[in-house]
């Protein structure tokens, strides 16, 4: 382009004269202008050709773009689980029963209750009544009779705090049955159940001396001789159009009145084994069973810049259960500690390869920038696979893992850029 490339125009012996005062003349020595242009344009590109435009970069400064596969590359992969203990808080669906090793617990309570104390005190309960609207979602046959009972919780939680762990070691504390439900319902039946009238009075009267702390609600647990079944109801979340529901009809001088438990909290707590599959990274939802997967990075020179990554997971559908919403997507995440699996706070989605259904691909800014810092020797944590729904469903799904066929096992394939070493 740096070139001058000179043109001497010669008439052409059939040419015929222009006269550029007529309108049609004009047209015609626009046209040549224009074509006479885009020739020379033409013509001076042409000189010395450089398609890549590197004979425009000093030599100096010369990159070589590289490819890494850590399934070509024999790169070493480690994987393996653990389980995350969470609070639910906010959880879309609240869970109750036994089954496949997961037992899984249900938290309810109503701080206070819009009465005055004429009805606190004087008037008499007729009925006490949780109502929950039965999902779905289940494990085992939903139509075998299912047993449950409510418990009377005698000291403080909340969901930000309690968890599976503190649930297992006595906190909260419960007292007696205080309701019990044994029956059959459809996916999206109601169910009422029948409370102990003397703990709601106690409830009331807090409501109305202001001491609402004092009302901790009910545990809902499988019963005792229950097992092999697990149903699922609608929480509290402003998605769902059923929310549990406490009502109590009070009689006071021959009137009736309904009154509505306000202000309420829940929670589902979930606890289970770990999946020991050799070969397999296995996320538990409702568990919270998460997966950790680091890849050598050593291969990849500590000066390099990392245009982008992409990392291939293949599932086990077989291993996998599709109980609740049978999400067929992970999270995965930075590590930016091996003690604590701290999450570094930007993840992607996973997506299903178009191509290959059981393999999902993670890819994107946190993917390449996880790959920068480990090329950076800042710290090689790994991923950490979050299943989706964890809070909420009880699924599982299977990863093939480091110890799976070439073909199946996680893949994390680089492009990157780096300086030659200059003599």
């Amino acid at each position: 382009m740096g070139s001058v490339v000179y043109f001497t125009f010669f008439p052409s012996p059939e040419a015929v004269p222009v006269d550029i005062t007529k309108k049609e003349d004009r047209i015609i020595v626009r046209i040549s202008i224009v074509l006479s242009s885009i020739l020379l344009l033409l013509t001076a590109c042409q000189n010395d050709p450089d398609p890549t435009g590197i004979g425009l970069v000093p030599g100096g400064d010369v990159v070589t773009a590289e490819r890494f596969d850590s399934q070509t590359d024999s790169s070493e992969i480690r994987a393996d689980t653990y389980v995350f203990r969470a609070n639910h808080a906010g959880t879309t669906v609240l869970s109750v029963g036994e089954a496949e090793g997961i037992r899984s617990t249900t938290l309810l309570r109503w701080l206070y209750f819009n009465v005055d104390s004429s009805l606190a005190y004087g008037g008499r309960i007729v009925s006490a009544t949780v109502r929950l609207r039965s999902m779905p979602y289940h494990v085992g046959d939903i139509n075998a009779p299912f047993s449950m009972e409510l418990h009377e919780i005698t000291s403080f939680w909340n969901a930000f705090t309690v968890t599976a762990d503190s649930l297992n070691q006595g906190s909260p504390t419960t007292g007696a049955v205080a309701g019990m439900f044994q029956g059959t319902f459809g996916e999206t039946d109601s169910i009422d159940i029948p409370i102990d009238t003397a703990l709601v009075r106690r409830w009331m009267h807090n409501s109305f001396e202001v001491d609402y702390a004092s009302n901790h609600g009910l545990m809902l647990q499988t019963a005792a001789a229950q097992s092999g079944i697990i149903r699922s109801f609608q929480s509290l979340d402003p998605s769902n159009a059923s929310p549990p529901r406490l009502t109590v009809i009070i009689e006071n001088a021959g009137v009736l009145d309904t009154i509505v438990g306000e202000s309420a909290d829940n929670t589902t707590l979930c606890d289970g084994p770990l999946h020991e599959n050799a070969g397999r990274i296995v996320l538990q939802s409702g568990i919270s069973i998460r997966g950790r997967l680091i890849f050598d990075m050593s291969a990849i020179p500590a000066a390099s810049i990392i245009n982008h990554a992409t990392l291939y997971l293949s599932r086990d559908d077989a291993l996998s259960t599709k109980y609740y919403r049978g999400a067929d997507s992970v999270l995965v995440y930075e590590s930016v500690d091996s003690i604590a699996n701290t999450l570094n706070s930007t993840g992607v989605i996973t997506r299903t390869d178009s191509e290959l259904p059981g393999v999902l691909i993670a890819e994107g800014v946190p993917v390449t920038r996880a790959v920068q810092n480990w090329v950076n020797r800042k710290g090689n944590h790994g991923f950490i696979l979050v299943p989706m729904y964890e809070l909420s469903d009880i699924d599982r799904m299977a990863l093939y893992g480091a110890d799976a066929p070439a073909d199946k096992r996680p893949r994390l394939v680089v492009t990157y850029t780096t300086k030659p070493d200059l003599p």
